[in-house]
């Protein structure tokens, strides 16, 4: 049976322009925002511009904190919200990739709540939080159309999420990718797959979420497939992946992660893998189990796609820059328990336990 139910209350602005095309839009937030960032994908990318100028259009006020890291830390999302609420900014905007996105949402919330830091997580912030805007840099976490915050708990320097928190509107001009350079694009081209592929073969995907994640995959091993073999990837392979992206996005806001991101987030964590390559490690395992339990849709997706089991699985390890290290037997033990409180496996193909995910651990990497 057809499952059209969606809820996205994100308004999507997308093509060349359009911040620029839609600056009237930002007086509605409000007269003074602020702007959050990392130190340089914003201004390199094109998008700070474009949005200052909008602002200067309008007469808007604005401040920018520019401090949030790879992987943002949930003490600078608290410093950033303890700013704009002494400041007393009405909206806020963020520009780059995921994490100055997710750290946005963060930010949103402490800009209007004196709580905390681990107090975020506590209950849901929907429809109480600052309003706030997202403009993308990267082609990877599709975070501009996701209601995710995944945040790095200080404490213990692992990733937890927000959840929830959907901008009011989201930009979407893939031209602000151009200046990232190959290793960033094949990274979060792979993080967009996993995306795409994790939601895909999910218990929680629906008619849609299907529709959206077939379009991804497609998009994004044409791309890689015809990569030039200089490194360098054209505007319009920019433009594919940056939508295959949004696909991704609008996948996982359905359905969620899986294994590929709770099992491979030890790796960014510990190990400074780039989050999209950390996932793709774990994707042909993911694969391989959705083609094993999930045998229509495996063979739906191979027509849609013209793309093979073997051919997929080929092309994610081609593109992985990854080589699997002895992993010492406590630090296996202490993954087991992480995992097993986590519970995080259940919505992948096959009631996944944690003893699977045990198998998959094993397959990949030999206890040292």
């Amino acid at each position: 049976m057809l499952d059209l139910t969606y809820y996205m209350p994100t308004k999507m602005i997308y093509g060349p322009d359009c911040v620029k095309k839609n600056a009237a839009l930002f007086p509605a937030y409000g007269k003074k925002c602020m702007i959050v960032s990392g130190k340089h994908s914003a201004k390199a990318s094109g998008a700070l511009d474009d949005v200052l100028a909008a602002l200067k259009e309008y007469d808007i006020e604005w401040i920018q904190f520019d401090e949030v890291e790879q992987n943002p830390l949930l003490s600078t999302c608290k410093r950033a919200g303890d700013l704009a609420r002494k400041e007393s900014v009405d909206f806020i905007i963020g520009i780059g990739g995921g994490s100055p996105l997710d750290a946005t949402k963060a930010v949103s919330v402490f800009a209007k709540h004196d709580i905390q830091d681990e107090e975020i997580y506590s209950r849901s912030y929907q429809n109480d939080h600052l309003p706030f805007l997202l403009i993308g840099t990267t082609a990877g976490t599709g975070s501009e159309v996701t209601p995710y915050a995944v945040i790095t708990v200080d404490r213990d320097g692992r990733k937890k999420s927000v959840k929830d928190l959907f901008a009011e509107i989201s930009f979407c001009d893939y031209r602000y990718t151009c200046s990232l350079s190959y290793d960033v694009t094949v990274a979060t081209a792979l993080d967009a797959l996993s995306h795409c592929v994790e939601g895909y073969f999910c218990s929680k995907a629906d008619t849609l979420s299907d529709l959206f994640a077939i379009q991804g995959i497609q998009l994004i091993f044409d791309v890689l497939t015809n990569a030039a073999s200089d490194g360098s990837f054209t505007d319009k392979q920019k433009q594919k992946l940056y939508a295959a992206s949004i696909y991704g996005g609008l996948v996982i806001t359905k359905t969620g992660t899986s294994f590929c991101h709770s099992m491979g987030y030890f790796l960014t964590e510990e190990y400074q893998v780039a989050h999209g390559i950390a996932c793709a490690v774990f994707m042909p395992e993911y694969l391989h189990r959705g083609f094993d339990y999930e045998t229509k849709k495996a063979d739906r997706l191979t027509y849609e796609t013209d793309y093979t089991l073997g051919e997929m699985c080929s092309i994610i390890e081609s593109f992985t820059d990854f080589q699997p290290f002895a992993l010492p037997e406590a630090k296996r033990n202490a993954l087991y328990e992480l995992w097993k409180a986590a519970d995080k496996f259940g919505s992948a193909p096959g009631e996944f336990t944690i003893e699977d995910a045990m198998e998959v651990l094993d397959r990949i990497f030999p206890i040292g």
